[in-house]
Formats: C-alpha cells, sequence, structure tokens
C-alpha cells in the first residue's frame, strides 16, 4: 500500500499560504509597520510555533489559529481578544483555501499507480485535511486517510505510521510512504519499517541514504519498480 504526506506533496500549501497572507496584510496594513515580505517571514515563524504545540497536544486546532492571530497583531503592539483573533482568521483561511491547489504531477501519478491501495498519513486537522484532498479529487481515492488531529499522534512519531497500518490492516513491511520532509517523512516512516520515497521538489543536491529521491511524482510508478 502506498501512503501519501499531504501539504508539500499533494499540495502546494505553501503558494496557498502566501497568497493567504498577502491578502490578509493587504486587509489589514493599516495595523503594521512592516512590509509584506517581512510580515510573511513573521507570520510563518509564529504559525510554526502554535502549530507544533497543536501537534504536542498543548492546545486544540481552534485555539492554535487564535494563538497566531494575536502574536501577528502582537508584532504592532496591538492587542485582540480571542474572538476578534477568531474572526479574523476566517479572512485569512477563506483566502488560503481558495488558493490551494494540487501540484501538475498529482493526477498523473495517481492515474499511473491506480493499481494500487493508497492512502493518506499527514500531520494536521482532519476536517481541513479532507477539504485539501476534495481539490485532488471528489471521488474516494484515498483508501485511509490518518490525521494527527484525528488520533493524537504527529509525525515523527512512529506510532502513526503504524495506526495507519492497523486500519489499513497492512504489514507496515510491505507498505511506501511518499513525502517532502527528511526528518518527519522520511526518517519517521523508515524507522517505522516503510519505505519511504522522498518527493524533492526544491530539487536540492543533497543525498540520503535509506530511501528513495524523486523530483516529480511522475517518477514515483519506475521508483517503485526498480526496489
Amino acid at each position: 500500500m502506498i501512503f501519501f504526506d499531504i501539504d508539500g506533496t499533494l499540495i502546494d500549501h505553501k503558494r496557498a499560504e502566501y497568497l493567504g497572507v498577502s491578502g490578509f496584510y493587504s486587509k489589514y496594513k493599516e495595523h503594521f509597520d512592516i512590509d509584506k515580505n517581512l510580515f510573511y517571514e513573521e507570520w510563518c515563524k509564529i504559525s510554526d510555533t502554535h502549530f507544533q504545540k497543536f501537534l504536542h497536544g498543548e492546545v486544540t486546532f481552534s485555539q492554535q489559529r487564535i494563538d497566531r492571530i494575536k502574536d501577528v497583531f502582537s508584532l504592532s503592539g496591538k492587542s485582540i481578544s480571542d474572538e476578534e483573533a477568531g474572526e479574523k482568521f476566517k479572512a485569512y483561511v477563506s483566502l488560503y483555501e481558495n488558493n490551494l491547489l494540487p501540484y501538475d504531477d498529482v493526477a498523473p501519478c495517481l492515474e499511473m499507480i491506480k493499481q494500487h491501495r493508497i492512502g493518506i498519513i499527514s500531520n494536521g486537522d482532519y476536517k481541513q485535511q479532507m477539504m485539501k484532498l476534495r481539490k485532488i479529487s471528489n471521488d474516494n481515492l484515498f483508501e485511509v486517510v490518518i490525521t494527527a488531529g484525528e488520533v493524537g499522534v504527529a509525525k515523527p512519531n512512529v506510532d502513526i505510521f503504524k495506526i495507519a497500518c492497523e486500519r489499513a490492516n497492512v504489514d507496515i513491511k510491505d507498505c511506501i510512504y511518499v513525502g517532502d520532509d527528511i526528518e518527519s517523512d522520511m526518517i519517521s516512516c523508515t524507522r517505522a519499517g516503510m519505505m519511504g520515497v522522498w518527493i524533492n521538489r526544491t530539487k536540492e543536491s543533497r543525498e540520503f541514504m535509506g530511501f528513495k529521491t524523486i523530483k516529480d511524482l511522475r517518477e514515483l510508478k519506475s521508483a517503485l519498480e526498480k526496489r
């Protein structure tokens, strides 16, 4: 069985994030005394900090959204309530979700491997990740969808891979995991006992042992045939 990561692997999260943040900045720029590029850098740092808290079970998915916006406005010394932060986040998430698109190589890849069972293992909120999968297809292509928000365990913890295999009723050593992050995807899936396939979308020159590397998902079928 082939499991996929979502963000950075199937869905272009960073593009949607940048466009969403740019739109948010334009809407509220009178509150900020920094330019858009620096605002985006700070946004990403703040988002990463609070999303990690969610992954570690310290806050709910909804609360980390609120905390992110409160920290963003604190960049200019402005304090806002949880309720106001929640409302403002809706402006960002609408822009973000409207700009979510699958990478061009996703549909051809899924067509080439349609004889395989496929699933998802993702760090994120189940409802939001399902929304992203509908950007790929309205059909139920993915037999098993496992998210950290649902099962309470996040990559790089190997238990999330074990849970996915139990749900799919497959032996973990017979599974492949395709992801874009070296630590949370590749190192953790191989530690769990899966074969890892790194989608190197940024065309990094680094070489790694222990898993396969592809630069386009259309290379996946060929990579699996050579294993």
